[in-house]
């Protein structure tokens, strides 16, 4: 597993990030879950989910950072 960092830049991303976290069955785990832009949103995902979870990231323009890499 991995802890990513992003930060929004509006509320359009943050909406974007919202939406990861209303997924079921829940497929990340929001540590400092999407609160408003400018502050950061730290999650942990799953090995198994992270190829989806970065490539949907990446196609929102959402950047992140890695703040763990192997939990």
């Amino acid at each position: 597993d991995q802890v990513l960092r992003i930060l929004a830049k509006n509320e359009k991303q943050l909406s974007l990030l919202r939406d990861l976290e209303g997924l079921k069955p829940q497929k990340v785990d929001f540590w400092r879950g999407p609160a408003r832009p400018s502050l950061p949103v730290d999650m942990r995902v799953p090995f198994s989910e992270l190829k989806d979870v970065k490539a949907y990231l990446e196609s929102h323009g959402l950047a992140y950072n890695i703040m763990i890499k192997d939990i």
